[in-house]
């Protein structure tokens, strides 16, 4: 699996380019403090299941 960091830098581009203009919201990402939400979340499953289908 990819490394967490490198996770949550991509969920936070993906918000910035789908429009989210929360900036606290895109840093709290990045630092960590939403690894609970659904964003987070899924990115986690999405990339294990791809590291598990190689």
């Amino acid at each position: 699996m990819e490394r967490i960091d490198d996770i949550r830098d991509a969920v936070a581009k993906a918000l910035e380019e789908r429009g989210h203009g929360n900036r606290q919201f895109l840093d709290e990402i990045r630092a960590g403090a939403r690894d609970e939400g659904p964003f987070m979340f899924g990115a986690i499953v999405c990339a294990k299941l791809l590291n598990t289908a190689r």
